[in-house]
Parts: structure tokens; sequence; C-alpha cells
């Protein structure tokens, strides 16, 4: 499975990849999503955080399974280039007992759009597509999230 989700922010992509790898950032990012923060990091352009997340808004089918809580590592690190920066994202997690790996990209363009794709995989024989699914539609509420949280703080 795969997701695309595409939004613009007022500042820079060297602004924007500022906020995005500062830590007080992340956390009030995470905190926006209604995470419990075990963890956050940052070396550089890396940011690398470790929290956990309630499965509420995961379909039905799949949250009898998962429990109110998912543990969550994230690592995202950012090259700015030019006018524009890259982003590579690596989100794991286990479900059902098994892995759960989404790995993204991101683009940030001179006019300040960003644009997020990637893909999960779930190491789960005959759920593992509807799971895929289910990763890649809670990945876009994520970034949906990350965005209002980036737009207030840049606004």
């Amino acid at each position: 499975m795969s997701f695309t989700h595409e939004t613009t922010v007022p500042a820079t992509p060297q602004a924007v990849v500022a906020t995005l790898t500062d830590e007080a950032f992340v956390r009030a990012a995470l905190a926006d999503l209604g995470a419990e923060v075990r963890e956050v990091s940052v070396e550089g352009t890396t940011t690398r955080a470790r929290y956990s997340v309630a499965t509420q808004g995961i379909p039905q089918a799949f949250a009898k399974f998962v429990g109110d809580r998912v543990e969550v590592t994230d690592v995202r690190t950012w090259t700015v280039e030019g006018d524009g920066a890259t982003g590579t994202v690596l989100v794991t997690t286990t479900l059902f007992g098994r892995d759960v790996k989404l790995e993204g990209q991101r683009r940030i363009t001179g006019s300040t759009t960003i644009t997020s794709t990637g893909r999960s995989h779930v190491d789960a024989p005959f759920v593992g597509r509807k799971a895929e699914g289910a990763v890649d539609e809670l990945a876009v509420v994520v970034l949906k999230k990350e965005a209002g949280t980036l737009a207030a703080r840049l606004g």
C-alpha cells in the first residue's frame, strides 16, 4: 500500500527544516497527536522519537487485536538542497506480534510545499494488505496533524 500527502506552509524550506528538527516542535507535534512521549532526540537534521499513541481511529477489525495504545519509533532525516529540502522517514512498531514498517520520503520545494509519500509493510499473513491500508490512512492523519502544528508555529 502507499500514501501521499501535500501541504503548504508560510515559510522558507530552511525555516521549515529548522522547525521540523527542533526538539520543542517535535514534542509539541506529538502532544497535538495525543502521544505519550518516551524519548525525543535531535542530532543535526535527524530526529528520533519513541512514543505511544492511542489506537483510537483505527479500523475496528484491527483495534481488538492491537489494544488501547501502540509503541512507535519514528526517525526522520532532512537534507537541505539549494532552494528546497528532502527527507526520509522510518516509522516502526509491532502489531499483532508482527513488525510494521512505514518508509517515506518528503520533499520541500521553494514554494514551501511539503509533499510526503510513503509505503507501509505489515508482516502478517492474510491481513497484511488490509493492515497496510490502515497504517497508510493513519500516516496521513499524522501528517495532517503535523501540518497544523507546523502552520501554527510558523504562522
